[in-house]
This record gives C-alpha cells, sequence and structure tokens, in this order.
C-alpha cells in the first residue's frame, strides 16, 4: 500500500467534514433547537433519538477505549504506573464500590456516586476539549506556551465549573433511572466567581491571538476554535435547550471517535502495508478495521443494554430506593467513571503508538 495514500489527521483537520465532527454539528444543532424548537414541547422525541444515537456513536466510544487500553496498549499495563492504576487498580475499587452498593442495596451511595460521575463527566469533557484544541493547533504548526495553555485550560474548567455551580445553588432532587440523588445548595459565590474566571481568561485569550495576528500573522486554526465555541454551548447556560441537552453526549462521543478513527485506519494501513497480494490487504482491512467497528458496536450494545437490563429483570431488590434499573445504573457509574481515567492516559503524545499513528511527526 502506498503510504502517500495513508491520509492523517494533520492533512484533513480542515476539511469541512472534520470540523464538524469536531463541534460543528453541535453548534449548527443548538441553532437549529433554538430557532425551531419550543423549550416547553415535549423532549420525548428527542430522546428516543438520542437512545438510537447512543448505540450506533455513545457506546461504541466508551468500548473504544476499553480496546485501546487493553488490547492495542496492554503492553503499556506492565510497564507503567499510569497504565496499571488505570487498567487495573481504578476498576477493582470501583467494581468493589458497586457490588457493595448492590449486596446492601445502598441506594443513597449509589446516588452519591451520581453526582460524582457528573462531576467527573465535565472534567472529561473539557480534558477532550483541550486536547482537540492543542493537538489541531500543533498539528498545523500553531504553538501554545506553558502559561497560554494554562489560561486556556482556565477558561475551560471555569466553563464547566458554572455549569455545574448553576445546578448545584439550590437544594433540589433528581432522579437518574431510578436512583435518587441530591444537589448540594451551594452558595451562588461558587457560580459568581465562575463567571468572573470565564470572562477574564476569555479576554486574556482573545488578546494572545489579536497579539500573534499582529505579531506574525497566525489566527487559530478552525478545528481549535470550532471545539471551543461546542464546549461554550454544551455547558454555559445562556445556551441551556432541554433537547440540545439529550444530544450532548452524543457530540461528545462523536469528536472523540473522530481520533478513534484516524488512530485506528492510519494503524491498520501500517500493519497491512508489507502485504505484497492486493486481496490480502483488503481481507486485513476488513479483519482489523470493519472488525473493530463491530466489535466496538456489539461491546457497547451488551455492557450498555443487554447485559445490566437481563440482570434488572433478573433480581429483585427489597430496598424500593433501589429503583428498577439498579444493575443498568451501576454499569453506567461504572463504565462511566472508569473511561475518564482510562482516557486520562491513552491519548498522550508519549505513548509511542498515538505518536506513530495519530499525530504528525
Amino acid at each position: 500500500m502506498n503510504t502517500t495514500n495513508v491520509k492523517t489527521l494533520a492533512r484533513e483537520d480542515n476539511t469541512l467534514w472534520v470540523n464538524l465532527f469536531l463541534g460543528g454539528f453541535s453548534l449548527i444543532t443548538c441553532f437549529i433547537c433554538w430557532t425551531f424548537i419550543d423549550r416547553g414541547q415535549s423532549v420525548l422525541a428527542i430522546s428516543q433519538v438520542a437512545v438510537t444515537l447512543a448505540f450506533i456513536v455513545n457506546h461504541p466510544h466508551f468500548a473504544s477505549s476499553y480496546m485501546l487500553l487493553y488490547k492495542d496498549f496492554r503492553g503499556n499495563i506492565r510497564t507503567s504506573l499510569k497504565y496499571f492504576w488505570a487498567a487495573a487498580v481504578v476498576p477493582t475499587m470501583l467494581l468493589g464500590y458497586l457490588a457493595y452498593c448492590l449486596a446492601y442495596e445502598r441506594a443513597d451511595l449509589l446516588g452519591h456516586s451520581v453526582n460524582a460521575m457528573f462531576f467527573l463527566v465535565g472534567w472529561h469533557y473539557v480534558k477532550q476539549i483541550f486536547g482537540v484544541v492543542i493537538v489541531t493547533s500543533a498539528l498545523k504548526k500553531t504553538y501554545y506556551s506553558a502559561s497560554d495553555r494554562y489560561i486556556l485550560l482556565l477558561n475551560l474548567f471555569s466553563i464547566w465549573s458554572i455549569s455545574f455551580f448553576n445546578s448545584q445553588t439550590y437544594l433540589g432532587s433528581f432522579d437518574f433511572y431510578g436512583i435518587q440523588y441530591q444537589s448540594f445548595g451551594l452558595s451562588a459565590v461558587f457560580l459568581n466567581l465562575g463567571y468572573s474566571v470565564f470572562a477574564a481568561s476569555l479576554i486574556y485569550i482573545v488578546a494572545i491571538h489579536i497579539k500573534r495576528y499582529v505579531n506574525d500573522g497566525s489566527v487559530p486554526t478552525s478545528s481549535a476554535m470550532i471545539a471551543m465555541a461546542s464546549l461554550y454551548v454544551w455547558y454555559l447556560p445562556v445556551f441551556a435547550h432541554p433537547h440540545f441537552a439529550y444530544l450532548i453526549p452524543f457530540f461528545h462521543s462523536l469528536q472523540y471517535l473522530v481520533f478513534v478513527w484516524f488512530f485506528k485506519k492510519n494503524q491498520v494501513a501500517a500493519q497491512i502495508e508489507t502485504q505484497q497480494d492486493i486481496k490480502d490487504r483488503r481481507k486485513g482491512w476488513v479483519m482489523k478495521f470493519l472488525g473493530y467497528i463491530v466489535v466496538t458496536l456489539i461491546l457497547g450494545a451488551m455492557f450498555f443494554e443487554f447485559i445490566p437490563k437481563n440482570l434488572d429483570t433478573t433480581y429483585k431488590f427489597s430496598n424500593a430506593a433501589m429503583g428498577a434499573s439498579p444493575f443498568l445504573v451501576a454499569f453506567l457509574l461504572f463504565i462511566n467513571i472508569h473511561h475518564y481515567f482510562i482516557d486520562n492516559v491513552i491519548w498522550k503524545s508519549a505513548n509511542p503508538e498515538v505518536k506513530k499513528h495519530l499525530f504528525l511527526h
């Protein structure tokens, strides 16, 4: 196979479709929701759409992180403490905790875990957006100093804090698949502080890019700007729309799968390029690339739908507070929280496989 035909993320990050996947679709959808859908309209239809999309995109995005850690990067588990922590220690602790919650019917502890999951998901979303900005910028030879990166990250975290504190400045009870969890009733001071940090850091970011343009004519990449804008519409309360909110996990997963797609495509291309027979190359492509996609779809369906729902149908709890789907809740908590720790180690430029098959080198 001619390696010049193996397109890298660097060559494609300015194409329309990549930018749409990295956040463009979410910006367009947010605009459509605010323009054409009444906030008071029933969310039943969009929730059903979100469930369908979860099978195709959300669930495979989680399954992909597991396959990358335990298959592609499994050698690092034995040699790196960070990988061992993410691959062995964290899941063991989570499994033990959730098993205890189920065995002793501790709906209260499951509720606290739901709050922890929503807290961590913001951190995870921010780190992914930050990674998209830094990587797509670096691939276009646009680099940020350590201090600029710090302010950029501060701005993104402030957006997350605004969303989190906005939902936690009053006392209330919420339902997560039958498990009740409580808001914290925090002071509005925290929310105001988040807005202050957001405004100050945004001014700084705009200023450094204006300075760069004046000094050397450089502008931020389209992918970086779209990715940042997507986090703004996901989390800033001014953009909050009940119908759009159902689709935010889908857009996050879609963004994630862009990087999985390029990594696996280039990895498989490198593996089969030594094959002399064109038939063997096609067979290798089907088995290694298309086969990978099929496996993520199957694993996602099994661990997000079939296994937990079958357990919920088979086993019943005496504590009514456990709701109708405690196993589903436990599976969702385990996979979501563990996923955050997995991604915190695998998508690093220090990872030789990632550097070889994703980053420009």
